[in-house]
């Protein structure tokens, strides 16, 4: 008898997410955090169809080693979002080594939804990024979260 295979909690276009993660290798140039915001749709399935760097919100956002968003920034994603008849589906960051949350990450999520997904980038999005590489984490409430790594990162985003 097979597994069963859940749904993915997350799909979009394979051309889009290299350039993507290309887009975020370029921003951080291998030294510093990256991230964006995904955009797109959330039913029937959470759907990504465009993205908005953080660099785009704000010019200060990566002055130093980590991302950092200030509360004005959201209305800017909130009018990109009105603009293109999308909404944020979920956010994708880069870090220097491993796809695992850090303590800052878990505390403080760019969204604090349930449900929300965060995407974590290894290495800075340099070289080859396969979607067995990332870490997938999803907001649960009250400051917990559920994490998938590996296949299961894998079998969470449908690259099509």
């Amino acid at each position: 008898m097979g597994m069963i295979m859940s749904a993915p909690k997350l799909e979009m276009r394979r051309a889009l997410w290299n350039e993507i993660v290309e887009r975020l290798a370029r921003s951080g140039q291998g030294k510093r955090e990256s991230g964006a915001f995904l955009l797109g749709t959330l039913q029937p399935s959470r759907k990504v169809t465009a993205y908005i760097l953080y660099d785009d919100i704000s010019p200060s956002a990566q002055h130093s080693n980590y991302v950092r968003l200030l509360g004005g920034d959201m209305s800017k994603v909130w009018a990109e979002c009105d603009r293109q008849g999308v909404q944020v589906v979920a956010d994708v960051h880069t870090h220097p080594l491993g796809p695992a949350q850090s303590k800052s990450d878990r505390v403080n999520p760019i969204v604090s939804l349930n449900g929300h997904i965060a995407l974590i980038v290894p290495n800075f999005a340099v070289g080859c990024v396969r979607p067995e590489d990332l870490g997938l984490h999803e907001f649960l409430s009250q400051g917990r979260w559920k994490s998938s790594f590996k296949v299961e990162a894998a079998n969470k985003l449908r690259l099509t």
